[in-house]
């Protein structure tokens, strides 16, 4: 109770949340809104795909070394500070991004810019849980998902509206104007308790600790981003850079659990319901970046819809979202957050099943439909998991658990991203190669087919032998699309299949709603 009547964050709570739905909304946007603009770049510079891809890794790289660090930076500095300074960094680096000269200056802006961002979900996360009493944190929860959940929807329409209209710098420098009114706002409106700050801070940095974890993690993400491309074990490159990785995960664990005052409290995963929380939060991060990389593949590659069209096809989403999180989030409050997660994955999964018979002839209007269940399903996920993981711990542990917890999401993504690109590859392959075997010169509907695009390509004149050729390399196409399709079908397929089983991990939670009800933190559980 103490803890209560001493909060580390004072100041109107409905206030506070403005700009940390600001800074949730641009950390996200910014890792989504690239992509649109990844050809423009690739023209600009002169590079290829394979140089131009760093852009997006370099960003994940350093975002993904710098959130699990944020427990000790913000205890150290103070959230407010901490938070004011994770988006000067972010906003001097996106401007920098937009001036730059040459592909290793976009790159090294971008990792620049991944530390800021990195740090600023954590942060925003902890303040929020900071903010408002442990009854109201289903609402809390819902609130930072608003912004959480925004960014990766309307990132592709606003990043293929900036490209068209202006140029690809404009998606960097759009991030100022909003990222100067959060900063502002959190100047303003946000007040620290400097007692309960001096309680919290720690003892020096563990150096280790960070070493260990800035290799594991950079070495990780590097094999997740470019294993695929480069054949997985059957790369040198790939096989060190995953060994290194490994030795050096290790090293990190016992490195962590041996020292007194550690860099990240692994101890943390002791609580059950955080536990869980985390692995629930990395499946949601595999089933949702998953789903909005896989819908945008499809919808390029076989409908051949236009950047501003896929984010119009995304944008309806969010919308939904963004108007279910303050209901879903007022739900929380007197009902099981447990039926709530329940009703997420039943929507999520009916979304998923729905995009596992998409095909060429698929509306638009259908498309959208799919991706607003997807949408209806987030507040539902975001709410009910963010509570269930974090309510029960103690408040200086909730810095920590921020960061792990947004750190477990990111990962899930990463590697829920890896393994569909490796199964699309795969299932492409296995389905052209079931339908090669019967398509032959003695398969009748074969040749009725070959004959028709011969008549076809034909009425535009050529000699017979090149006539013969392009009716074969477009039937040859035809059956590549088909086997993408099914392939594409596939992965939806399991993918909904595989997020299904998160809900075996309902009854793992364990709720304390005499504890919320009466405005004091729950026991720390084992």
């Amino acid at each position: 109770m103490q803890a209560r009547r001493q909060p580390l964050i004072t100041g109107n709570k409905w206030l506070i949340t403005i700009p940390v739905m600001l800074a949730a909304l641009i950390a996200v946007l910014d890792a989504s809104i690239v992509n649109v603009a990844i050809p423009n770049m690739q023209s600009s510079f002169g590079v290829g795909v394979d140089e131009i891809d760093w852009v997006i890794t370099g960003y994940l790289i350093s975002n993904v070394i710098i959130i699990p660090t944020t427990g000790w930076m913000s205890s150290t500095f103070g959230l407010k500070r901490y938070f004011a300074i994770s988006q000067i960094v972010f906003v001097i680096a996106s401007v920098l991004c937009g001036l730059s000269w040459n592909l290793p200056s976009l790159v090294f802006f971008r990792v620049l810019q991944g530390i800021g961002g990195g740090a600023i979900l954590p942060v925003a996360l902890t303040i929020m849980l900071e903010a408002f009493p442990p009854q109201e944190l289903p609402m809390a929860s819902a609130l930072f998902g608003v912004g959480a959940v925004l960014g990766p929807a309307i990132g592709p329409t606003l990043g293929g509206w900036l490209t068209d209209a202006l140029s690809w710098q404009w998606i960097f420098y759009v991030n100022v104007p909003i990222v100067a009114a959060s900063v502002i706002l959190s100047q303003l409106l946000i007040h620290e308790n400097p007692e309960v700050l001096e309680k919290r801070r720690r003892a020096p940095i563990d150096f280790f600790g960070l070493l260990f974890v800035a290799v594991w993690l950079g070495t990780m993400q590097v094999v997740l981003q470019e294993g695929q491309r480069d054949g997985w074990l059957e790369s040198s490159f790939i096989v060190w850079l995953s060994v290194i990785s490994v030795v050096f995960f290790v090293a990190f664990l016992v490195t962590e659990l041996r020292n007194p005052h550690p860099l990240i409290n692994l101890r943390i995963f002791c609580n059950r319901n955080f536990a869980v929380g985390s692995v629930a939060g990395g499946m949601l991060g595999a089933a949702l970046f998953g789903a909005v990389f896989i819908l945008p593949l499809f919808a390029s590659l076989l409908l051949n819809y236009t950047a501003l069209q896929i984010g119009l096809v995304l944008l309806p989403a969010a919308l939904v979202s963004l108007v279910l999180f303050p209901v879903v989030g007022r739900l929380g409050s007197f009902i099981d957050p447990r039926v709530l997660m329940f009703i997420g994955i039943c929507l999520f999964t009916a979304s998923l099943l729905g995009n596992g018979f998409i095909n060429q002839q698929t509306t638009f209007g259908w498309l959208v439909f799919l991706q607003t269940l997807r949408g209806a399903a987030l507040p539902f996920l975001f709410t009910a998991v963010g509570a269930l993981a974090l309510v029960s711990l103690k408040p200086q542990d909730r810095a920590d658990a921020s960061s792990l917890y947004n750190l477990t999401r990111t990962l899930g993504g990463s590697i829920g991203i890896a393994i569909i690109a490796t199964g699309l590859v795969n299932r492409q392959r296995f389905h052209f190669e079931r339908f090669g075997e019967s398509v032959t010169q003695f398969d009748v509907a074969t040749r009725q087919r070959l004959a028709q695009l011969t008549a076809g390509v034909g009425s535009h004149g050529g000699p017979t032998g090149l006539v013969n050729a392009k009716a074969t390399a477009v039937l040859s196409l035809q059956l590549t699309q088909q086997a993408y399709i099914s392939a594409f079908d596939d992965i939806a397929l399991a993918l909904a299949a595989i997020f299904f089983l998160t809900s075996l991990l309902i009854p793992m939670f364990k709720t304390e709603r005499a504890h919320m009800q009466q405005g004091a933190p729950a026991p720390a559980m084992e």
